[in-house]
This record gives structure tokens, C-alpha cells and sequence, in this order.
């Protein structure tokens, strides 16, 4: 291999922020695993043994019933000694079963002891407070619950969310902390965890907040006439109309709309344009409101959206206000209790915070007539006013020589999504153009954008990019070569992968996962809350963007922010859709500065002067969308493995795991058994399809994973919710294993993951590579 990749000079830190230890507390012994383990080899035994009679229906009948929990029955002619089997098994499963409930209920005061940690029952406020508030704190009320289906039903809801705080790497407040790592020149160790001396906690307002505050200013009467009005880039205006073309918006002219389209460029405002017209106010005000509701004349306050100060950058507009207007006055004074009240917020304990919240919810809703919340209750779904990022006490260093020996390693899996996404972007581009049809004229990006809308092409953020078949393979490990799939032509690249490293047991080192490959730069954004140097922090995208030939021509798309997460592109950028004031970037390229010019291969990207250009995608959802895809930078994506059968082995590409192991299978055998049954009917399972304790969970309508303990009785019965609905279920080994985890602290070991700045550069002198392990 000629190519390198090379890492950059920090990277980050996502971990869990509870331990692992937590949930492994959970389950049952061991003793109880292995009881069950030789039960179902005896209960295999006995079936086996019906069919050797030449009774086939029996044996599937003897399968069923005692796989429901029921006394099968045998037939006459079957002998004494099967008969004398059976009982000894039936004996056998009846002792394990008492044995299974006695566990459990000795597991339910632990779960409930989790539960009742302050920590842990403040993660669950800020996750959902109408959960905290309807669930939580009745669970934790008063005196331990009969063990009803009732109780089981809040005991499976608890371990959810113990499951998500032990063994997600979100990021989140403190049950989802922030860190960052850096790359040495020193040689003597190979990962270093040093304190980070940083364990601060941020609260800030949701973006979608700070909009409708933004909004309820612009909607006073007496402020609109101080608010810029802003031309939409989309139209393109000519003496007595203005149109869109591509959206099919026309807005006729009359003179004094177009006396006053000329003096807004340098008088925004409706104040100053009066001015200059030489007429009242009310005047400009009326000839804009028709340009308006047209969509060319865009009016509003303006903020900085992509930022940590974007609330503060609200209350810098409305301070710009002239001082007389009495709006003024009163919203200084709404936005100045709602930033007390943050800030006490921010130190606040969990009793204290309970009661802010709801002040700060209903300032909110006062001033701005919407409601506070949004999908509250739902574990992954909620959105309220408020978000926090908490610091990690976790800080990472690498040596030199493990930092070489890992960019090693990643290589080969980098070259391979290289190679694959090129070859999707290739199927991307000729979808477009078979699209296009015969239509050779170039068009305006906004005209390309709105032609091939999604009915037109296919691919979503479900089921983004086309799966790998390979073989059905028995095996539990398979290597594949990098090159497999072919190679990628010559040229710089980047990727923004998410690293997992996982501790060998004989302290040699560690291996090495590519968990995600996402097609991005490391740029300034929501992760880099507590790095204190925001040029560091971009430093590798910027060099690469500014000195290597195949970031020529590479414009950002711009796109609006969504809720906390928000991404800062340093070079060019392209706006493609124009919804509200927010959305005029000064500077940026429009869809009519640029064109797209089908050609036989597929669409190009071209600027006034006929350059060619790649697009920059914020989101991986575009990644995946076929006419912006068709316009991307080279991609590099994590090609999706699988197998035509229901078992993908764990799968190694140089010197890394780039797929877990992995099972198809359907929900039925898991979704109708209950307690000490669904023990069983999990045991069966992974007896048979060779799964760890430890295994992630998706269902067919989830998009989220659950960790699943076999040996959990709470997970089981997450298990079993989630097999009832849905058909299918993958189930994906934990990998790193929890012997694998090597992040801790005095409570215990963490689950973790590196997202990493990994780029290629435009031919240097070739390297040859040999996928090692480290």
C-alpha cells in the first residue's frame, strides 16, 4: 500500500459516564449461568433422543413444550429410561428455577440502590424530567415494591436508562463528559491517562429556544421597524419582478418595492431605509410586508447561530435596540432573568435544579407563548429549553511510537472505505445523471436540488448506503485483505472516525477497532467545549484545507443548526436553502453563483469562472443523499459487511476490527416468554449462536442500540419489550469486552471511544504499510 494515513495533533475523548462494574452488578451469578448452560445440553439431549425413536413430530412437539414452560407429555412407546430422563430434567429445571427467582429477588434492592445514587438520579432529571418527576422518584418513594408486572414494567424502564448512563459514549452533561487527547513526540509509554484538571459543566439554552425568544422579539410591533430585511439569495431580481425560479416563486415589483430593494443593502433596517426614501416608516414597512410573505424580503432578528453565545447573541440584538423603545426595556429584562436563572442552574443541586427548571420553563413559555418541552419522555427524544456538556477528569497522551503503530493500523480500514466510498459516490453519480435524463444545459444548484427531490432518487438516513455481501462464514473471526473491494484513485482524503482501543489480557498493548468512519473535519464545533485553544483544536483540518491540492475547490454547504450540535467550516461556503434571516451567511457563494453540469460520468460542480468544486457535508445524512453525494469531496465511508445468512463474524481489515460480530434473527423465540422462560429462551440463544454476556441490541423499529445482559433479568425484560415489537432483531457482541475496558477510575472501568482527525495527503513519497495489531 503506497497510501498513510496520519493522525492528527488532538483528538477527542467521548466516554460513559458511570461504570461499566455498575451493570455488571446486575446480573446472576455465574453458578446460575452455567446450571442453565448444562440444562439445555440435557434438554437437547432428550430431544435428540425422541428423534432417534423415528419420532420427528415428537421431538419438534418435546422442543416446544418445553421451550413454552410446559410438562410435555411423551408416548407410550418411548422407553422408561427416556421417561426417567425427563423427570430427572424436569427436577433439575425446577430446583434452577427457584434458584433464578431467588437471585432476582435478591438483585432488585441492588437495582434499586443504583438507582437511588444521586448522580444517577440527576442524569435521569436532565435526561427527562416528566420521567424523574412520574417514574424515578415514585420508584425510589417509600418502601420496595411486590414484584408485579407493574413493578417489572418500572424496573425494565430503570435499567434503560442504567444501560444508556454504563455503556453509551454519548455526550451529554456529566453522564456524558467531554475529553480531548493529544499525540507526543515522547517514545516511553503508549496511551497515557493523565487528570484533566477540568471538570466544569456548561448549561446552555437549546438553539431551538434561543429561535422562538428570537422570534417572539421580532413579533413586538414597535421593534420590527429596527430589524434588518434581508434579500433571499434564492431570487434573482430584475426591473419589475423577482422570481425563483426553481421553486416556482414569483414577486411582482412595483416602483417603490424596487426604490426600496435598492437601499437595503446599506440600510437594512425600515428606520434607516425611511430615511433615505425620504418617507414615513409605516410606508417602508407596507411596501416590504407583500415582499415578505413572498419570501424575497426576509425580516428578523439577527443572531449568531453557530455558537456557544448564541443566547447572549440575542441579548446583544436586543440591547442594539434604540433605548426608548419600552420592548426594549422589557426584553432586556426577560432575557437577563432567564440568564440568572441559567446561571444558577449551572451550580445548582438536584433539588434546587428541579424547582429552576420549572421557573425557567415558565418565563419561557410566558415570553414567547410556546411550550417548554419537546417529545418529553422519550429516552433519546427529549428537548428541552436547556442542554449542559460536562468535562471529563480524563485526559489522554500518546507516544510516538504507538501513535506511528496506530496509524498503521487504521490505514488499511481507511483505504478500504476510501475505496467504498468512492464506488458508492460512483453509483451516486450515475443515479443522478440517469435522473437528469437527456439534459445537457448546466443548472443552477437550488434548480438541481429541487429536480431531483427524494422521490426521485433513492437512499435515507435509515438505510443510507448499500451493504457488502459476502459469504455466509461459520467462523467467529474473519480477515479480510484492504483491498478487497478495490482501491481509491491517488489524492488527499480526510475522515472523522470514531476509534475504540481494547486492552489485551496480557497487558501487551492494545487492539484496535474502527467503530464509524464519518466523512467530516475536525472542526470547531459543540465538541469543543472545554478545549482551550480553538485554533488547536481545527489546526489539522486547516493546514490540510489550506496546503493539500485536493482541498482545492471544497466549499462548505451551509446548513441550519440543529438543536446544540453545530459545525464551523473555515473556507468558502455555499447556501443552497433560505428559510429565515438566520440563513443569510455575508460572503457565502448562492445557488445561482455556481452550476451543475451533467456530463457522462455524472454531475460536476462548477463556480462562476468554470473551477471545479466539491461540496463539504456537514451531516452524515447528506453523506448518503444521492444529489448532494454526487457533488461531495471524494468520500471516505464505513463500508456496511454483511453475510447473505444470519452470522457476520468479527471482521479485521490491516491491523483492525472494522466489523463486530454480528446476528440476524427473528424476535419470536424472545417475544413471548416471560420470566424465568425468557432466562432460558436467552440462554438457548446464546448457547447456539455463540453470543457474550454482553451484547447490543437493535430492532427492526428502533434506531437506537440497547445493551443487553443475558445474565440481567431487568435486560431480559428489555429484551423481551423490544423483541414484541418488532420482527426482526441484530445483535452485535460488545466489543471492546468488558475485560477489554481499560479507562477507570476508583469506581470502576468505563466504555469509551476516540473520535479522531485522520487525513491523507496528496501524494508524498509512498510508504509501504503492513497491517499490524498494536
Amino acid at each position: 500500500m503506497s497510501e498513510r494515513w496520519t493522525l492528527g495533533d488532538v483528538f477527542v475523548l467521548r466516554h460513559a459516564g458511570f461504570p461499566f462494574d455498575w451493570l455488571e452488578s446486575l446480573g446472576v451469578s455465574d453458578a446460575v449461568v452455567e446450571e442453565a448452560r448444562q440444562l439445555l445440553v440435557e434438554e437437547r439431549a432428550l430431544v435428540d433422543a425422541v428423534r432417534a425413536h423415528g419420532d420427528d413430530s415428537g421431538s419438534q412437539a418435546l422442543q416446544d413444550a418445553l421451550e413454552r414452560g410446559l410438562r410435555p407429555a411423551l408416548k407410550p412407546r418411548h422407553d422408561p429410561a427416556l421417561r426417567d430422563s425427563l423427570e430427572r430434567y424436569l427436577a433439575r429445571r425446577e430446583s434452577l428455577q427457584a434458584r433464578y427467582a431467588q437471585e432476582r429477588a435478591d438483585l432488585r434492592p441492588r437495582l434499586r440502590e443504583r438507582a437511588a445514587d444521586p448522580a444517577i438520579q440527576e442524569a435521569v432529571f436532565l435526561s427527562s424530567p416528566a420521567m424523574f418527576d412520574n417514574v424515578w422518584a415514585r420508584y425510589l418513594r417509600g418502601d420496595a415494591r411486590k414484584d408485579t408486572s407493574d413493578a417489572r414494567r418500572v424496573e425494565r424502564q430503570v435499567y434503560t436508562y442504567l444501560q444508556r448512563f454504563c455503556a453509551k459514549n454519548e455526550t451529554t452533561s456529566f453522564f456524558g463528559p467531554i475529553s480531548y487527547g493529544e499525540r507526543t513526540e515522547e517514545d516511553g509509554f503508549d496511551v497515557r491517562t493523565v487528570p484533566s484538571g477540568d471538570t466544569r459543566r456548561r448549561t446552555f439554552f437549546s438553539f431551538w429556544a434561543v429561535t422562538e425568544l428570537a422570534r417572539a422579539v421580532g413579533r413586538e410591533r414597535s421593534v420590527r421597524a429596527h430589524l434588518p430585511l434581508r434579500l433571499n439569495p434564492l431570487f434573482t431580481v430584475t426591473p419589475g419582478r423577482a422570481a425563483c425560479e426553481a421553486l416556482k416563486l414569483e414577486v411582482p415589483l412595483s416602483e417603490s418595492a424596487e426604490r426600496l430593494l435598492a437601499v437595503l443593502k446599506e440600510h437594512p433596517t425600515p428606520t434607516a431605509a425611511a430615511k433615505v426614501l425620504g418617507g414615513a416608516v409605516e410606508d417602508v414597512e407596507r411596501s416590504a410586508l407583500p415582499l415578505v410573505k413572498g419570501a424575497l424580503l426576509l425580516w428578523g432578528l439577527p443572531f449568531r447561530p453557530n455558537d456557544f453565545t448564541t443566547f447572549e447573541s440575542v441579548r446583544d440584538a436586543v440591547a442594539a435596540l434604540p433605548p426608548e423603545l419600552e420592548a426594549r426595556t422589557r426584553w432586556l429584562e426577560r432575557l437577563d432573568t432567564l440568564a440568572r436563572l441559567k446561571a444558577e442552574f449551572e451550580s445548582a443541586d438536584l433539588s434546587r435544579r428541579r424547582v429552576l427548571l420549572l421557573e425557567l420553563e415558565s418565563h419561557f413559555t410566558q415570553a414567547t407563548g410556546k411550550p417548554a418541552r419537546r417529545g418529553d419522555g422519550q429516552v433519546y427524544a427529549d428537548r428541552l429549553i436547556l442542554y449542559e456538556e460536562a468535562s471529563s477528569p480524563f485526559r489522554l497522551r500518546f507516544g510516538r511510537r504507538f501513535t506511528e503503530e496506530l496509524e498503521a493500523a487504521l490505514t488499511g480500514p481507511l483505504e478500504l472505505s476510501a475505496a467504498y466510498g468512492e464506488k458508492v459516490q460512483r453509483g451516486f453519480r450515475e443515479q443522478v445523471r440517469d435522473a437528469l435524463g437527456s439534459d445537457e444545459r448546466p443548472l443552477d444548484l437550488l434548480d438541481y436540488a429541487v429536480r431531483l427531490r427524494p422521490d426521485q432518487v433513492s437512499g435515507s438516513r435509515f438505510s443510507p448506503v448499500p451493504p457488502v455481501l459476502l459469504d455466509e462464514d461459520a467462523a467467529r473471526h474473519r480477515a479480510l485483505p484492504w483491498d478487497f473491494l478495490g482501491t481509491s484513485t491517488p489524492g488527499g482524503r480526510y475522515a472523522l472516525p470514531d476509534v475504540c482501543l481494547a486492552a489485551k489480557q496480557d497487558g501487551s498493548g492494545f487492539e484496535v477497532m474502527l467503530a464509524r468512519v464519518h466523512h467530516h473535519l475536525l472542526l470547531r464545533s459543540w465538541l469543543s467545549a472545554f478545549f482551550p485553544s480553538k485554533e488547536r483544536y481545527s489546526a489539522v483540518a486547516s493546514r490540510w484545507l489550506e496546503a493539500d491540492p485536493a482541498a482545492r475547490g471544497l466549499v462548505g454547504l451551509s446548513i441550519r443548526r440543529r438543536n446544540k450540535g453545530f459545525y464551523v467550516f473555515p473556507g468558502r461556503r455555499l447556501v443552497y436553502s433560505v428559510s429565515d434571516v438566520l440563513d443569510v451567511e455575508e460572503g457565502a457563494l448562492t445557488p445561482s453563483d455556481v452550476k451543475v453540469v451533467p456530463t457522462p460520468q455524472g454531475p460536476r460542480l462548477v463556480d462562476g469562472h468554470g473551477e471545479r468544486l466539491h461540496l463539504y457535508l456537514p451531516l452524515d445524512d447528506f453523506s448518503s443523499y444521492p444529489p448532494f453525494a454526487a457533488l461531495a469531496h471524494p468520500q471516505v465511508l464505513h463500508a456496511p459487511l454483511r453475510t447473505k445468512g444470519s452470522h457476520l463474524p468479527r471482521l479485521s481489515v490491516g491491523g483492525a476490527v472494522y466489523q463486530r460480530e454480528r446476528w440476524e434473527l427473528s424476535s419470536a423465540r424472545l417475544a413471548k416468554a416471560t420470566g424465568f422462560d425468557l432466562f432460558l429462551a436467552a440462554q438457548r440463544e446464546r448457547n447456539e449462536r455463540g453470543w457474550p454476556r454482553f451484547v447490543f441490541l437493535r430492532s427492526s423499529k428502533e434506531r437506537k442500540p440497547y445493551l443487553i445482559d443475558t445474565s440481567s433479568p431487568f435486560a431480559l425484560d428489555l429484551l423481551s419489550h423490544l423483541s414484541r415489537e418488532a420482527e426482526r432483531l441484530s445483535v452485535e457482541e460488545m466489543y471492546p469486552a468488558p475485560e477489554q475496558l481499560w479507562l477507570q477510575d476508583a469506581r470502576g472501568r468505563y466504555t469509551c471511544e476516540l473520535r479522531m482527525q485522520l487525513t491523507r495527503w496528496t501524494a508524498v513519497s509512498p510508504q509501504v504499510f503492513q497491517g499490524k495489531a498494536l
